[in-house]
């Protein structure tokens, strides 16, 4: 399966009447959000057609736990996330470019 791009972050979707999971839901889609928008705009610089990002790398990047970063994204793996960039996935991230 080819991973669409650009990404999409992994958001929690609680809407539920307690405030604190509404806060607790709102947080983790804040984070989710920034982490995808940096792994977009490291893709979208890098001018390789494979690459490779590892949470823990995100992670450190961002001051988050390797936890919180495997949990923002969708379609990443246990550790990290392998994408294969074609002509029409630098158009649909040319906006991310530096």
């Amino acid at each position: 399966m080819t991973t669409r791009l650009p990404l999409q972050p992994k958001l929690d979707p609680h809407r539920g009447s307690k405030d604190r999971l509404r806060r607790k839901a709102a947080e983790h889609n804040a984070m989710a959000t920034r982490v995808v928008y940096h792994l977009n705009r490291l893709i979208a610089d890098n001018p390789n057609d494979q690459q490779q990002y590892l949470w823990y790398e995100v992670a450190r990047d961002l001051g988050l736990t390797v936890e919180e970063v495997g949990s923002a994204v969708m379609y990443g793996g246990h550790n990290g996330i392998t994408v294969g960039v074609t002509e029409e996935g630098r158009r649909a991230l040319a906006s991310y470019k530096k």
